[in-house]
């Protein structure tokens, strides 16, 4: 009985931090409207602050602990508030990119500031341990607890019992008569942010000393917090507060069965599980806050591969003719530069082909997807399990590992007809991560974290083992995909697609099944990534769980945001961003680069269509100024012409 006990004190101590991030995440979506998919990574970052001041530094912690809470987390809750302001009001779509840009940012940031720190992180609050009746319970245990309950309930009374609580409700009512009545939203809303920086503050230096100063592990606890504010539709502090206690004692009683193996994955996936299963079960009860506004449709731009701007129904000459002068360069390419740089080429063709899955899914579908890598990762294994020593049955096996893929989409799909937006978002993220922890991770399914090989392809008797050969069937795949989803998009199904995406209510109305348009959407596109998966798994010859994380996926959505969601360009240039390696081999160059893309990403804020549509605007806008004046001038006279005979008006 005492071992129960003790377990479920355990359980509230976990439960408590999860329970802190999700009063932070319920204050700002309630006061903001925005769901702060960067809250791991507010925490990380804190985390690195307080062990820069506190252990490399040596301030005291009485000192290093309220200068990070009363001056570095309000400040980093004033940039994040800043930063959403002119996002409000628009759909999910652009403030979710902006969050997830903004975890990069923190992530590459830390990267870049402390790039060799990943040791251990002197606690705040002491490990030693107390008798508690008949139970040796944790002073960090009880401290954590007394202050999420302490947070939770200073919290819960100021808003409802302070004028701060009364001016919250009023900007959450109705924004715009809070104005009228005297209250300052935006003080509001800085404040807000503010209280949730801080409490991801504390969440950061009380899990850094079990977690260590490992961006990654950081970013995925705080992440578990998503579960129960959504568990109490990101509005209820209690709900939050209640559920996130019950999540850490149901995980910390069924550890106590742990083993190893699948089982032991399966506890690890729970938070993820319970998320994936709160958003099914919730379903259209979960509403968006202060959305007004559908997101840019295809880009008002026409280039090669494009598919998705408003001259879809134009001519389709000069695109075909582009697209065929840079397929001929790319297959070229090998004999104008080195065999490792061939390497480097075909995954870059590669990721392109797995990008092209977000175009369609994402861009022109407006089905948000944090999840891509999960199907890239099923058949990649396939091809590992399946196709054999030396690739002979690689087709047999990418097919099967397509046909898995399709069973996954669907699973996904299923939830994508109940939720949109954000909630679909989450939903995809909560199957990432359970593909992570409970699929990926064993080892019969994927070697564990020592791997596994794949065998290079073999197609009815030829041989494509070599880097060369390899990467020519890269691109000529790529190239097939790239003209198959060029001409289905300005034919039936782009249209299908694109009024999906605008306005779903219009859809129906119009007779387009909407269950079955987003289910075959999902299953084509979670196919096609599979396929990219086989090709990737062959590229890289030894795979294991780490190159398919959850974190692949949202640098994959990031560069095709950067680059522009709606064209298949972006995809293209995507995959040559993605072989940086090949111009500056140095991981820090490479962490830059991704700091970069997410700095790109912010930057567009309200532009979601990406840099390739900027340029041609701007490449248009120039060369109409640049365009040459007439040789000789046209007097007025000659421009007015009588319309049936021809004669001059004689002006």
């Amino acid at each position: 009985m005492n071992a129960y006990l003790l377990l479920v004190v355990i359980g509230l101590f976990y439960g408590s931090i999860y329970g802190l991030g999700a009063l932070g995440l319920v204050l700002t979506y309630k006061t903001t409207g925005v769901f702060n998919f960067a809250y791991g990574a507010v925490a990380m970052f804190c985390a690195y602050v307080y062990w820069q001041v506190h252990d490399s530094w040596h301030v005291t912690a009485w000192v290093a602990l309220p200068l990070l809470l009363l001056v570095v987390a309000p400040l980093v809750g004033a940039i994040c508030e800043a930063l959403f302001r002119p996002l409000a009001g628009l759909s999910a779509e652009i403030p979710l990119a902006v969050a997830i840009a903004l975890l990069a940012l923190f992530e590459g940031g830390a990267g870049l500031l402390w790039p060799h720190q990943n040791g251990s992180f002197e606690t705040v609050i002491p490990t030693s341990t107390f008798k508690l009746g008949s139970l040796y319970v944790g002073w960090d245990q009880l401290g954590t607890l007394v202050i999420l309950v302490l947070a939770g309930v200073v919290l819960w009374l100021s808003l409802r019992h302070t004028r701060f609580g009364t001016a919250t409700r009023a900007v959450v009512d109705n924004g715009a008569l809070s104005s009228i009545i005297g209250v300052n939203g935006a003080s509001v809303r800085r404040t807000a942010w503010a209280i949730s920086s801080m409490f991801a503050g504390v969440v950061g230096v009380l899990i850094s000393h079990t977690q260590g100063l490992n961006n990654y592990n950081l970013v995925l606890v705080v992440l578990a917090s998503f579960t129960p504010a959504v568990i109490a539709r990101l509005t209820s502090f209690p709900w939050a507060f209640g559920s996130a206690l019950g999540m850490g004692v149901l995980m910390n009683v069924l550890d106590k069965w742990r083993a190893t193996g699948w089982v032991a994955n399966l506890v690890s996936a729970i938070p993820w599980i319970l998320l994936f299963g709160a958003l099914v079960v919730l379903g259209g009860k979960l509403k968006e806050a202060g959305v007004s506004v559908r997101p840019m449709g295809g880009g008002g731009v026409s280039d090669s591969f494009s598919g998705a701007g408003r001259r879809t129904g134009g001519p389709v000459q000069r695109p075909v003719a582009l697209g065929v002068v840079a397929f001929a360069l790319a297959v070229l390419l090998p004999a104008m530069v080195s065999g490792s740089d061939v390497y480097d080429l075909t995954y870059g063709a590669i990721w392109a082909l797995i990008a092209v899955t977000l175009v369609v899914l994402t861009g022109w579908a407006g089905q948000i997807s944090l999840c891509q890598f999960s199907f890239v990762g099923i058949g990649a294994f396939a091809i590992g399990h399946l196709a054999g020593a030396h690739g002979g049955n690689f087709v047999g096996a990418t097919v099967a590992g397509m046909v898995i893929a399709v069973g996954a989409s669907i699973v996904v799909g299923g939830a994508a007809v109940r939720l949109k937006g954000l909630f679909l978002a989450l939903a995809t993220l909560a199957f990432a991560l359970i593909m992570d922890y409970a699929v990926f991770q064993t080892v019969g399914i994927s070697g564990g974290f020592s791997g596994m090989l794949d065998s290079r392809p073999r197609l009815f008797g030829v041989s494509f083992a070599s880097t060369t050969s390899l990467y020519e069937l890269s691109v000529c795949v790529l190239g097939v995909v790239l003209a198959a989803a060029f001409f289905l998009s300005r034919g039936p199904v782009g249209r299908r697609l694109r009024i999906l995406r605008d306005s779903p209510l219009a859809a129906s109305t119009l007779g387009v099944n909407l269950t079955v348009t987003k289910l075959v959407t999902f299953a084509a596109c979670g196919a096609l990534a599979a396929l990219g998966g086989a090709l990737y798994g062959a590229d890289l010859r030894s795979i294991n769980p780490y190159n398919f994380q959850f974190s692949e996926s949202l640098e994959l959505l990031l560069l095709v945001v950067f680059m522009g969601r709606t064209r298949l360009t972006a995809a293209v240039l995507g995959g040559l961003v993605a072989t940086e390696q090949l111009f500056f081999p140095n991981p820090t160059i490479t962490t830059a680069v991704n700091f970069g893309v997410a700095l790109g990403v912010i930057g567009l804020g309200r532009n979601p269509e990406g840099t390739i549509a900027i340029a041609f605007q701007e490449a248009r806008r120039t060369l109409s100024v640049m365009r040459p004046r007439p040789r000789r001038p046209l007097e007025l006279g000659s421009l007015l012409v009588q319309p049936r005979t021809g004669v001059h008006s004689g002006v």
